[in-house]
């Protein structure tokens, strides 16, 4: 029998079926096969990024419907036409199969019977048989399937009515991400109302079931269905710790504006009972802000370090005012010292001392940058002598300006600094400071020769000082420097592939006079970390309290092997030392002059070996200490791969305070298992510092289950915490338990959420 094939303008209009199938799922074997094609259910990505099945047919005019059939019937008497046998249409983007089409042309009415298919952009569909009203866009389905490539979704229903273009209606439904025959896990309703205009789905006498067990139950369960924010529960959070004991934490979110929104998260505690938590943010064209806050009005745990009422707010707000000019906020608060340790998440977190409170406001023109800051500080841990909190800056105001002489090669840098540094006990005071340099850089394939010269001014109006102190001290300290280096190359290889290996000597110079600066207070500076970098640095202190004496050179070589095609580096091995020509008279806080003749032996050595092993070290050696010792050192070697395997090993030694290795992994065993643990263990005080074990499964990209044991200090005198955590992520639709995943980017150098 030969294909009959027609046109018609008005058969099918476009909205042929807008379901707005955004939550449904089951299986149906007789048309898994022809719904599935071309889908592949084993990515996690959505399935928009594979290649889509081209429609059986060619697309008419923009409007116009083509139909083919095996056969047609024309009832002139009752005014219908029926359709029979592999019968295909299509309209713009629209495909439809079925057995079956009635089409009644006075009424418009198009009834469908037997393997009913719907293809549309984001949407398929199959069905037994339905009906639809052409004029007035509404019909209905029975024994629905459904697909959502764009979400790698499927679902079902018994019966779909189509009120209008936007507005459906499904009973019986079930909706999962997992592949077809493996309903892990899924969601049914009794009904589903859908509005895509408005942008939500209602789903009523709603059941989350997993492995077939019904887990959670809610009479009814509002959500969105694309991406516009709607108010309603979110998933809950489960875990457990030795401090808190059971957690249990459901929040709330509530779209108040398109700018602006909140959640509220009530948060029980079996050991502490119930905190309140809440966070609210906005984001508009030039502002975008934070602040989060919680509340625990009864601590079932108080003692003489807890008070009963315990809580804690953040404020992070930025601002862009006009351009060049922005505003900063970032301030926090907690009740006691104890809190952080009890409710924060992490060990960053609940080892902090002082808590920050500042604003900034920033201002750039040209080549000038103006910045005004108010900056305080709340200590956290009340044992720290008040005489030893840090300063307050109200305000501090700094302007700095960069610009480059063209004609004369030369680089003119400004900085001026005015501060009132305010303190509960000590010395407080006006510090008005300007330094100026001026260089020129001279640089050449070959290397580079830098000569500079710069000027520290510092003038202070003093209060609070001891009887017969100045009240007005003031300095002026001039600096000067000459940098220079050599860049020599030679061909070379890396395990035979071609390379270039440098050899770059280099000589710094830099001479500034000793000038007494005892009578003068100490707000801001301390002795810097001596690194490599600090072998090419004009001061020795931070701040802009001290200014260190310096007649001194350093010698240091570094050395590098690049590869040739692509100039990536693979070695770098740097070493270096300062010669002293003076004693170093300026110190910090009135110790005793620096009298040696040379400074620690520095080195730095990283390496790229493979494409996945890399490895790094710094070593500080002191040849004045007895018999020459290490002064402090570290080392890392990390092992990343394109499949996700970390492995990581740390060392870090600070002669007399810091000794610890730490040794990390997360690595996936085939493509369902991931074992990850870590292990930080201070040799100094014979003290694990932290411990994870956990691991990780994922069932064909449709679920994940992560459990974590995690037994951590935040320090070496203070006692253990413990807490399991558990997490059940079900793909497209949320996680369920703990936040798993921001403990392991703390802990698993290299981890990101998306592994």
């Amino acid at each position: 029998m030969n294909r009959l094939s027609l046109r018609h303008p008005r058969i099918w209009p476009v909205p042929l079926l807008l379901i707005a199938a955004s939550t449904l799922a089951a299986d149906n074997d007789g048309e898994i096969l022809r719904i599935d094609r071309g889908l592949n259910w084993e990515y996690c990505d959505p399935a928009s990024t594979h290649e889509s099945t081209p429609l059986p047919l060619e697309a008419g005019q923009p409007g116009s419907t083509q139909v083919e059939a095996d056969a047609a019937e024309l009832d002139q008497r009752n005014n219908r036409t029926h359709f029979f046998g592999r019968v295909q249409v299509r309209q713009d983007d629209h495909y439809l199969e079925a057995d079956h089409v009635h089409y009644q042309r006075d009424t418009r009415l198009i009834e469908l019977d037997g393997n009913i298919y719907l293809e549309k952009p984001g949407l398929r569909v199959s069905g037994n048989e339905g009906q639809m009203d052409l004029d007035n866009n509404n019909g209905w389905l029975t024994e629905t399937e459904f697909r959502l490539p764009e979400r790698n979704a499927r679902g079902s229903a018994s019966r779909v009515d189509i009120a209008s273009k936007t507005l459906s209606h499904y009973d019986d439904v079930s909706y999962t991400t997992c592949r077809p025959g493996a309903s892990d896990w899924n969601i049914e309703a009794e009904t589903l109302d859908i509005n895509m205009d408005e942008g939500w789905g209602v789903a009523r006498n709603a059941k989350l079931r997993f492995g077939g067990v019904p887990v959670f139950y809610t009479p009814y369960f509002s959500f969105p269905v694309d991406d516009r924010r709607k108010s309603g529960f979110l998933l809950p959070a489960i875990g457990s710790s030795s401090r808190g004991g059971g957690e249990f934490s459901i929040p709330y979110y509530l779209n108040l504006a398109p700018d602006y929104d909140a959640t509220i998260t009530p948060r029980l505690m079996s050991k502490r009972g119930l905190m309140l938590g809440g966070e609210f943010r906005f984001l508009s064209e030039n502002q975008k802000g934070i602040f989060t806050g919680e509340i625990l009005p009864n601590d079932g745990d108080a003692d003489n370090d807890r008070p009963s009422t315990r809580g804690a707010f953040n404020i992070r707000h930025n601002s862009w005012l006009a351009p060049g000019l922005t505003t900063t906020i970032d301030a926090g608060y907690v009740s006691d010292k104890e809190y952080l340790t009890d409710f924060g998440k992490g060990l960053a977190i609940t080892s902090s001392r002082h808590i920050e409170q500042r604003g900034d406001i920033n201002y750039t023109i040209g080549d000038w940058s103006l910045l005004g800051r108010l900056q305080d500080f709340q200590t956290v841990d009340k044992d720290i002598a008040r005489i030893d909190y840090p300063y307050s800056r109200l305000p501090q105001l700094l302007a700095s300006y960069e610009h480059g002489l063209d004609e004369m090669g030369l680089d003119l840098s400004l900085e001026a600094e005015y501060v009132y540094f305010d303190h509960v006990e000590q010395v407080r005071g006006h510090r008005v400071a300007i330094s100026p340099y001026l260089s020129l850089p001279l640089r050449r394939s070959w290397g580079h020769l830098t000569p500079r010269v710069g000027l520290n001014y510092a003038n202070y109006q003093l209060s609070n000082t001891d009887a017969g102190d100045n009240s007005a001290p003031s300095r002026m300290v001039p600096t000067l420097s000459l940098d220079s280096g050599l860049i020599l190359e030679r061909d070379s290889n890396w395990f035979g592939s071609a390379a270039t290996h440098t050899l770059e000597p280099r000589l710094h110079y830099l001479y500034a006079p000793y000038e007494d600066q005892s009578d003068t207070p100490n707000f801001d500076s301390s002795e810097l970390d001596f690194t490599f970098s600090s072998l090419f640095r004009d001061n020795r202190f931070s701040g802009r309290d001290r200014i260190g004496d310096a007649n001194q050179i350093t010698l240091a070589l570094t050395s590098r092997l690049l590869e040739s095609d692509s100039g990536r580096e693979r070695f770098r091995a740097s070493l270096g030392q300062i010669l002293y020509f003076e004693d170093r008279k300026v110190q910090l806080n009135g110790t005793d002059v620096t009298a040696t003749s040379t400074s620690s032996m520095v080195a730095e050595i990283s390496s790229r070996l493979t494409t996945n092993w890399s490895s790094s070290a710094t070593l500080r050696w002191d040849p004045h200490l007895e018999g020459g010792r290490m002064d402090k050192g570290k080392f890392a070697l990390r092992y990343n791969t394109s499949a996700g395997q970390l492995l990581n090993f740390d060392y870090n030694y600070t002669r007399e305070s810091i000794e610890d290795i730490n040794i990390s992994a997360y690595w996936p065993i085939g493509h369902k298992y991931t074992l990850l643990g870590v292990w930080k263990h201070s040799i100094l005080f014979e003290r694990d510092m932290n411990q994870i074990l956990g691991m990780e499964y994922s069932a064909h990209c449709c679920w994940k289950l992560r459990a974590l044991l995690q037994r951590y200090v935040t320090d070496a005198d203070a006692e253990a915490d413990t807490s399991f955590m558990i997490q059940l992520e079900l793909t497209g639709l949320g996680a369920l338990g703990d936040n798993i995943q921001d403990t392991l980017e703390e802990s698993i150098y290299g981890y990101q959420s998306g592994n």
